[in-house]
């Protein structure tokens, strides 16, 4: 920690981004209040109660790569309760078609373009195009570019199609066009470039992963993790208030300080961390916000013995034109503890959504999960339904935000996404 002890500090967003950055000032000897607008903490790494079961509201997995949410965890006392999912695929649901995913893949990258699982997506000629990646010249890769543009001419329109625009857009709610390589993964630009293509930056990029599955889950579910964080951070003095809004941001009456107008008065302090959602955090520098996109989760808790087979795996990727859901997780065949914590024939089902601020798309819920698990299910087989919303925290081709002095940007304000990213970030970081 670069800048001195003993100074003032406000973190705004309770969120896990949040939440770590306020853990390790207050470890670092400052004061520390957090300011979350809503009535609890986590954001999207929140719990909610349906039918009885405490379940994870948001992120229920994260990244193994670079092993940083297990050794975060290890540091909390709670490593022994990081899990592995079941080995069973995850589908894609295309209008014409339901298949698996390919066993060895990266964020839908084949890394065997011609395994036989790969050409039973693409076909023959679709996995020898793939194959181009492999041998095309990588100089003129600018960091900048696009997944959807880099992909389409490195590995052809069917792969793009068919493997990483389900993936990509599933994990991202954006298209390919809208990402941009290295917000999904920095420096992966410049790792084509010099690895020589799509596949072996992929390639290492697994590599680098810890053994066994591309993602890990948490005994209780990652908001487990969420409280954990924040148990400590309370350990080391920050003092964490939820229902708190904060409404604007400015110099204090001395000119050095900072002052935070809040829903109950104003905060004089030192220094200042953004945790909030890129638009908000937007409004509070004074800049012009982008158009907030907004995503929402649905947990479904449903008696179904059809789903005891496991139909489609772990989940479903959706590509467009099949359902109002984009993605559909089949959670209890997914966790193991879960699944342990389940009667017979009952199961859990999450479907995340894009959606306008305040819509209802439980109406969709049952419809679209029938569709997507390939079974018959009713609405009386919904033993219980809640959906959380959030606006969407997706990397995009945007420009950064430029922080003030004394402000620092963490979390989705800083274009992270997904809980592995914020961890490494929180580790690296430098409040100077």
């Amino acid at each position: 920690m670069a800048s001195r002890s003993g100074q003032t500090w406000a973190v705004v967003g309770g969120g896990v981004a949040g939440l770590l950055a306020a853990r390790r000032l207050a470890g670092a000897g400052h004061t520390v209040t957090l300011l979350e607008r809503d009535a609890s903490l986590g954001g999207r790494v929140s719990r909610v109660d349906v039918a009885g079961l405490t379940l994870d509201a948001g992120a229920e997995s994260f990244a193994t790569r670079g092993d940083v949410v297990q050794r975060l965890c290890d540091e909390l006392g709670m490593g022994k309760l990081v899990c592995e999912p079941t080995t069973s695929p995850a589908w894609v649901m295309s209008p014409g078609r339901a298949y698996p995913l390919p066993a060895t893949g990266w964020l839908g990258i084949p890394l065997r373009p011609l395994a036989a699982d790969v050409r039973r997506v693409l076909g023959w000629w679709g996995a020898v195009r793939a194959c181009a990646d492999l041998v095309l010249p990588t100089g003129s890769i600018d960091d900048d570019a696009t997944v959807g543009s880099l992909a389409a001419s490195r590995l052809g329109r069917r792969a793009a199609e068919r493997l990483l625009a389900p993936v990509m857009s599933g994990v991202y709610s954006r298209p390919l066009d809208d990402l941009r390589l290295d917000a999904i993964a920095p420096g992966l630009a410049a790792d084509v470039r010099d690895r020589g293509g799509l596949i072996r930056a992929a390639r290492s990029r697994r590599s680098l992963g810890a053994p066994g599955s591309a993602v890990r889950g948490i005994v209780g579910g990652v908001s487990v993790l969420a409280h954990a964080v924040a148990a400590d951070a309370e350990r080391k003095g920050a003092v964490l208030r939820s229902g708190v809004e904060v409404t604007g941001l400015g110099r204090a009456v001395d000119g050095a300080r900072w002052r935070l107008s809040t829903s109950e008065g104003t905060l004089d302090v030192d220094g200042v961390v953004l945790a909030v959602p890129r638009h908000l955090a937007a409004s509070l520098l004074g800049e012009a916000p982008e158009e907030a996109r907004y995503v929402a989760i649905v947990v479904m808790v449903v008696d179904a013995p059809a789903l005891d087979t496991a139909p489609r795996g772990t989940g479903v990727l959706v590509r467009p034109g099949v359902t109002r859901a984009k993605a559909l997780t089949h959670a209890s065949a997914k966790w193991p503890w879960l699944a342990a914590t389940l009667p017979p024939g009952r199961h859990v089902v999450r479907l995340s959504y894009a959606v306008t601020p305040g819509e209802d798309v439980t109406r969709h819920a049952v419809t679209d999960a029938a569709r997507l698990l390939g079974v018959t299910l009713r609405d009386e087989d919904v033993v219980g339904i809640a959906a959380s919303e959030w606006p969407d925290a997706s990397p995009a081709s945007v420009d950064s935000l430029e922080p003030m002095e004394g402000v620092h940007l963490v979390g989705s304000a800083a274009g992270l996404s997904g809980l592995a990213a914020i961890v490494a970030a929180d580790a690296a970081s430098d409040f100077s």
